[in-house]
C-alpha cells in the first residue's frame, strides 16, 4: 500500500488539516477491537469473530452473522440502507466466499471512513515513514496499544495518537 501511495505523493497525514482527497489506510479486524465488536470468551476482551471463509477450519458461519449484523445495523444507523441491504444479504448466505469477506471487510473501512467524517475520534496507529492505519478510537484499545508500545520498547506518544478531522 506505502509504494502505491508513494507514486501519487505519499500517504495522507491524518493528523494534519484536511483540504482535499485524502486517503488513509485502516485494518477491519483493529476497527472491530475498537468498536467492541469481539465475541464472549474467557479473556476480558473476549474473542475475534472467525469470519473468513477461506479459512475453512477456523470459519465460523455464527461469527460471520455477528459481524454482518452488526456492520449492517452502523449502516441502517446512518440511513444507507443499499449498502446495509448488501451486507443483510451476505448475512444469510449459508457458504460465504472470500469475495463476500472482501466486501464486508471494505464496508468496515467505509465504516471507518464515516467515523472520521463524523468527526470522531480515531487513532492513528504508526507512523508517516513506515506506515500507519487509522481506527476508531473506542473501548480500552488506545491502553492496549500504549501497552503493546512499552512491552516493545516504542514510545507510545509518537506510535499512538488520538486524532480528528
Amino acid at each position: 500500500m506505502w509504494k502505491f501511495l508513494a507514486r501519487f505523493g505519499g500517504p495522507a497525514d491524518p493528523l494534519q488539516p484536511v483540504a482535499d482527497t485524502r486517503v488513509f489506510e485502516t485494518y477491519p479486524v483493529l476497527a472491530m477491537i475498537a468498536l467492541l465488536w469481539t465475541l464472549p470468551d474467557s479473556r476480558p476482551a473476549g474473542r475475534l469473530p472467525k469470519y473468513n471463509p477461506e479459512r475453512k477450519k477456523t470459519f465460523s458461519i455464527s461469527d460471520w452473522q455477528h459481524v454482518c449484523e452488526l456492520t449492517s445495523l452502523a449502516f441502517h444507523e446512518r440511513g444507507l440502507m443499499e449498502i446495509a441491504q448488501w451486507i443483510d444479504a451476505a448475512a444469510r448466505k449459508a457458504s460465504p466466499r472470500k469475495s463476500d469477506q472482501d466486501g464486508l471487510d471494505a464496508c468496515l473501512c467505509l465504516l471507518v471512513a464515516l467515523y472520521l467524517a463524523d468527526r470522531k475520534d480515531c487513532l492513528m496507529v504508526g507512523d508517516l515513514q513506515t506506515g500507519y492505519i487509522v481506527v476508531p478510537c473506542g473501548g480500552s484499545i488506545l491502553t492496549e496499544l500504549e501497552t503493546r508500545c512499552i512491552r516493545t520498547g516504542r514510545p507510545s506518544s509518537e506510535w499512538v495518537r488520538v486524532f480528528r478531522l
